[in-house]
């Protein structure tokens, strides 16, 4: 969808400089981005409440939106639980400044990846007995490798969970708009009425992935805990994203007969006939394909092209795949 974005941000002033791109801004986010992302949640996400931009922060992209929730909700050595196999970046984001502790929560293959609540609340009395704070959980939803869905009623179980022992909750849902399975209705967490825990439940989202503008570097928070939002805001100043692309992207959002009638439907169907014929492909070379809904990747197992399953095997073929150009999730990501 490269041209038809490119093409759109080239028509009338999308992209033009005026003069109030030459001076200091909100570094929270221009009021018209978070007006406009806060309708265009709301008209497809559908909450019995229309989304408020007061409750938007806007950042330099998804990572530096992590970077700024670990900054806020962590302290050292806190731990930060998280469903695996998962996108590796999420235990950076969470370790590298703020120095929390990423644990991962493994979901078995033979089970076909499953979130079980019950290993959920084992692993969080565990840190808890060894008199750890267990501070967040981490959901990708549209899961990044697997390509899940969660359910409303598992992700209302989880935030129950997750209430019970006063943890608080970031959904991920940079994928939110790229569900390319005809039959899967995508419920965001914003849809979801009556939370468990509201005041600790945080929702991510971003341009970069679902209108492919990873360069224009919008990513957003959402958030109604008036302290996280303060927080947020001051580290903002770090994080801020140029007016400019601020302007284009709300231009994006706010003409509903191009993203909603056209982008958005175009980039789903695109996106189903690229899964249709990579698998195909794939299946036919006689490598197993987990079955995704949603995402641009997909989870493949490999295991019959090596002489051996061990680490050194697979970091060779990886490192063999890189060469032929092939973007892969390393083994030691996950």
């Amino acid at each position: 969808m490269e041209d038809e974005v490119l093409a759109r941000l080239n028509k009338e002033n999308t992209l033009t400089l005026t003069s109030q791109h030459q001076y200091y801004n909100d570094t929270s986010g221009l009021p018209e981005l978070r007006k406009a992302v806060a309708n265009f949640l709301t008209r497809h996400h559908k909450p019995s409440e229309a989304i408020s931009p007061e409750n938007l922060v806007v950042m330099n992209g998804l990572t530096a939106c992590l970077d700024a929730l670990s900054h806020t909700l962590c302290d050292p050595g806190d731990v930060v639980i998280t469903p695996t196999p998962v996108y590796g970046r999420i235990f950076t984001n969470f370790y590298d400044r703020a120095g929390a502790t990423v644990v991962p929560l493994p979901c078995q293959e033979m089970e076909n990846f499953a979130l079980k609540e019950e290993d959920l609340k084992s692993l969080i009395k565990q840190y808890l007995d060894d008199g750890q704070r267990v501070r967040v959980f981490v959901l990708l939803h549209p899961h990044n490798p697997l390509g899940h869905v969660y359910s409303t009623e598992q992700l209302r179980n989880i935030m129950k969970i997750c209430a019970q022992y006063k943890i608080h909750i970031v959904i991920d849902e940079i994928y939110a708009f790229s569900i390319h399975d005809r039959s899967t209705h995508f419920n965001s967490v914003l849809g979801m009425e009556s939370l468990p825990d509201p005041q600790r439940t945080h929702v991510l989202w971003g341009f970069s992935k679902d209108f492919s503008i990873p360069g224009f570097r919008i990513g957003v928070i959402h958030s109604t805990n008036p302290w996280v939002l303060s927080c947020l805001r001051t580290l903002s100043h770090y994080h801020s994203s140029p007016p400019l692309t601020q302007h284009a992207a709300a231009s994006l959002l706010s003409d509903v007969e191009w993203c909603d009638d056209f982008y958005v439907p175009t980039n789903k169907n695109k996106l189903a006939a690229a899964y249709k014929k990579a698998c195909e492909y794939l299946e036919a070379s006689g490598v197993k394909v987990h079955k995704t809904v949603a995402g641009i990747f997909l989870w493949v197992n490999m295991q019959a092209f090596l002489d051996e399953c061990n680490e050194e095997n697979e970091m060779g073929w990886c490192v063999f795949a890189a060469r032929q150009e092939v973007i892969l999730c390393s083994p030691r990501m996950v």
